[in-house]
């Protein structure tokens, strides 16, 4: 079993200082007046209150989050518990890059794996993503799964050939 890997706490920091900034900003002006706004107000404030507080949540299960490779599977975050994808029961996979500027410098990977009825995904920002990523390009070949085109071509950005 590989040692876990585990998203940098500089980035879950900096994630959970714009959720705690988010909904100070939302929350914050209706609390002043006493949450009876108007609704042409109160209702774009709590939406955005709500995608923060989302953002927390999700900063929050990241914090213990982890991921580990065996011989058996994988053992990935989904919400706040840890479950383990054995590697038979993978069926498809998909390796997207999202990218944050218009020349395509920066940005992130996202992995999401479906094993039977389930979706399990990890970002390029956790800390061994590069091995797991090697071993689910393994796998797809071994076992042939149908991958699209661009999760070929994001694997081969990766230096995996299929």
């Amino acid at each position: 079993m590989s040692e876990p890997g585990r998203y940098p706490a500089d980035s879950l920091k900096a994630d959970a200082l714009r959720a705690g900034l988010g909904l100070a900003v939302t929350l914050g002006p209706l609390a002043l007046v006493g949450f009876d706004a108007h609704p042409l107000v109160a209702v774009p404030l709590l939406a955005g209150a709500g995608l923060f507080g989302w953002l927390g949540l999700r900063t929050l299960a990241r914090r213990g989050a982890y991921c580990r490779l065996s011989d058996q599977g994988l053992v990935m975050p989904r919400g706040f518990f840890m479950v383990m994808v054995r590697w038979d029961q993978i069926t498809g996979v998909k390796l997207r890059y999202y990218s944050t500027k218009k020349d395509k410098s920066g940005g992130w990977m996202q992995l999401t794996i479906q094993a039977g009825r389930g979706r399990y995904s990890i970002e390029s920002q956790l800390v061994g993503f590069d091995a797991i990523t090697a071993r689910v390009a393994e796998l797809v070949v071994e076992r042939g799964l149908p991958v699209d085109e661009t999760t070929k071509e994001n694997f081969l950005s990766l230096g995996h050939y299929m």
